[in-house]
């Protein structure tokens, strides 16, 4: 089929808006007679105006033959064979043009192989939603679209290419993008795919668990994540991926959670930004709501909280440190209720490095309540006393993945960034991990 084709003149996107190293691997790939294209989100993203987080190629070129013209680059996955072209500390991410394959087994149409090669309009068609099949050009600099992916970005669409049911099966991971998408954009999920979605939340479990895991945290991470948070509920996703968290919060303990992401979206509004150890100690906050300060203990309650998160991570695939922050926050939290009218232990408290983090979850998910307004006032007023700005906060999106939280490099492909917006002090354990190092009160430490 002939595709729609868009003019520079009729278009906005300028090699300009393109990071500098895509174009130089754009313009190699072309000066050794390949088709090179720039793809995707980063097609959609300019087109609407937007900065792009990554600038992902699409070339005739085979794996063999990239790594052959650069030597800085690697080939990696198995399932979906792609080569990274690094520069420092950031790569650029080429995949060669390929063609729909058949799904292996004649019940079952999970895909775990998709290395077959074809041309550029097989290559569109096999991907996954309309606005994502986009082709800049570099030859001549023109937009090409085989899916409709331009009339549905004017449209506020979110469409999957072909039938639906039998491109969210090939690769259930899909319908989190989708939720992503439609959240991050304000978009509407078309009819066919919203059925077929909600049809099918049970094939989330075919796919893999650390790719899950890192498209819910993308969602968590993006612009309207409280929208794309409910969407997930709404579909059934949490469900099947989260059923141990979703009954241990309740349907009350959820919409908490969804105020605690609304409440960190205002203020992203403001170019307040929260780094990832705050966001995903939002997703326990509920955990916090059978504290009875007339009977109960505060070690005792600790001790329960810290063995419920560490059990709801695990089931969650979080990674360990990122379940020691989370762990770290809401005794903070404990800590705080219990302890305010303790003068010394508040004047201590406040000076532990991870102290401005754990008020900066108290405020996203209880700075509204009246009736803490006094115990606020003491610890803030005692804060204020260290007579240098409260920290936890950064005027731009933390670009770290949850997946960085493994090891002891920066996530993010284009950022190169590791630990912005992490005041508290860390050591490296004996795996490799960076070790989250809480605070300990001098009482706990001989209990």
């Amino acid at each position: 089929m002939e595709p729609l084709i868009i003019h520079r003149e009729d278009h906005p996107i300028s090699r300009k808006d393109i990071d500098p190293d895509t174009v130089r691997v754009l313009y190699k790939l072309k000066d050794a007679g390949f088709e090179a294209y720039l793809v995707g989100g980063a097609v959609r993203d300019l087109l609407l105006g937007r900065r792009p987080k990554d600038f992902d190629l699409a070339t005739s070129a085979r794996p063999n033959d990239l790594r052959r013209l650069f030597r800085n680059s690697r080939i990696v996955g198995r399932r979906f064979r792609i080569v990274h072209v690094f520069f420092g500390s950031k790569n650029v991410e080429v995949a060669t043009l390929r063609s729909m394959v058949e799904p292996s087994g004649s019940s079952d149409l999970y895909i775990d192989d998709d290395n077959q090669w074809g041309d550029l309009e097989s290559d569109s068609f096999r991907r996954d939603f309309t606005v994502n099949a986009l082709y800049y050009d570099i030859r001549d600099f023109a937009v090409i679209d085989y899916t409709g992916g331009v009339k549905d970005l004017h449209d506020h669409l979110i469409r999957c290419i072909g039938d639906p049911r039998v491109r969210l099966q090939e690769d259930p991971v899909r319908m989190l993008r989708a939720v992503k998408f439609a959240a991050r954009f304000g978009y509407t999920i078309e009819p066919e795919t919203d059925a077929a979605m909600r049809a099918l939340p049970a094939e989330i479990l075919k796919a893999s668990r650390f790719r899950v895991t890192e498209e819910v945290f993308r969602i968590l991470l993006q612009p309207n994540r409280d929208v794309g948070l409910r969407l997930l509920n709404e579909y059934g996703l949490l469900r099947q991926i989260y059923p141990e968290w979703l009954d241990a919060i309740g349907e009350d303990g959820f919409a908490q959670v969804l105020d605690f992401f609304a409440a960190a979206e205002r203020a992203a509004a403001d170019d307040r930004y929260y780094p990832i150890e705050v966001l995903a100690t939002g997703l326990f906050i509920p955990l916090l709501d059978s504290v009875d300060l007339e009977v109960d203990h505060f070690h005792r309650v600790a001790a329960r909280v810290t063995s419920e998160i560490a059990s709801l991570s695990r089931a969650m695939d979080l990674p360990r440190r990122l379940t020691a922050a989370a762990v770290d926050m809401l005794r903070g939290q404990l800590y705080m209720l219990f302890f305010h009218h303790r003068p010394k232990r508040v004047k201590r408290y406040v000076s532990y490095p991870g102290f401005d983090l754990v008020w900066r979850v108290h405020e996203l998910a209880f700075g509204h309540l009246e009736e803490l307004r006094d115990i606020q006032e003491i610890w803030l007023e005692a804060r204020e006393q260290l007579r240098r700005p409260i920290g936890g906060v950064v005027d731009a999106p933390d670009k770290r993945d949850i997946f960085s939280f493994r090891g002891k490099t920066g996530g993010g492909r284009h950022s190169g960034q590791g630990g912005r917006g992490r005041p508290h002090e860390r050591g490296d354990d004996k795996d490799g991990e960076e070790e989250w190092i809480p605070f300990v009160d001098e009482d706990e430490a001989g209990a």
